[in-house]
């Protein structure tokens, strides 16, 4: 570098340093410390006050009353812990209020599942089956779901089946992320399958969360990860109602589990 730019990019007083004291001399030392120093004693900008538990809830809740629907892209990994084995699925989630629900399914297989009108249904388009089971209780009658769900009930429900606490909290990308961990109360549905539900949720966005990961009692893992996340895209809930090429076999199925 050209000596007379260097000193210009030091500014007024580092050219005055530099001139008066050349390096290797004892005041350039003495200056070079005291910058040194003041990097780590100097008050710094106080950083947000990190939320606690109940006051994160508050703020999923306040963000999931002003997101009717939603769009993502999707990632999906389960891990089976006896095995060690895991696998990944991608595709697409959108969701509308109050129980339209539809996950394609691109990589490694292709199949869309969706909840409309009151009926789940599962469509594999490489040997042409929809399997249909009809839901009963809130999802068929239309209302918001029975049971509290993660990220789509108030914070009062969710303490009614779960206990709720905070965990881990992190940062990615300049953004806060804070784990919100459910415990499933002793003799609830939840209880029969997993042992802890974990949402990351990110500050300022609150919902949905960007990664749910479900535990069940074994110890296996089945991980929800959402990226590009569009709120309000304006969805109906013709988007959610599957129509079937000419020759697709449907296969009618009565629920064994209302819940």
């Amino acid at each position: 570098m050209d000596s007379r730019r260097g000193l210009r990019m030091w500014g007024p007083v580092g050219r005055w340093v530099f001139l008066s004291w050349p390096r290797g001399s004892w005041q350039y030392d003495l200056i070079c410390g005291v910058i040194i120093v003041g990097l780590f004693v100097l008050p710094k900008v106080p950083a947000t006050p990190q939320m606690d538990v109940d006051a994160v809830l508050a703020a999923i809740e306040a963000a999931e009353a002003d997101v009717d629907s939603f769009t993502a892209d999707m990632e999906a990994i389960e891990r089976i812990l006896l095995f060690d084995d895991e696998e990944t699925e991608t595709g697409t989630v959108a969701f509308l209020r109050p129980n339209y629900f539809r996950r394609d399914v691109l990589e490694p297989g292709v199949r869309t599942e969706a909840i409309a009108d009151g009926k789940l249904t599962v469509y594999m388009p490489r040997i042409k089956q929809a399997q249909i089971l009809t839901l009963e209780g809130a999802l068929a009658a239309g209302e918001d779901v029975a049971i509290p769900i993660p990220g789509l009930s108030s914070s009062s429900e969710l303490k009614s089946i779960y206990e709720v606490s905070l965990g881990e909290v992190t940062e990615e990308g300049g953004v806060r992320l804070y784990s919100v961990v459910l415990v499933p109360k002793p003799d609830t549905q939840p209880a029969k399958h997993y042992q802890t539900i974990t949402l990351q949720v990110a500050e300022g966005e609150w919902h949905p969360a960007r990664r749910i990961v479900m535990e069940d009692h074994v110890g296996d893992t089945n991980t929800i990860v959402l990226t590009n996340v569009v709120r309000n895209p304006g969805l109906t809930p013709d988007d959610f109602r599957l129509e079937f090429p000419p020759g697709t076999e449907i296969i009618n199925r009565v629920p064994t589990d209302a819940s």
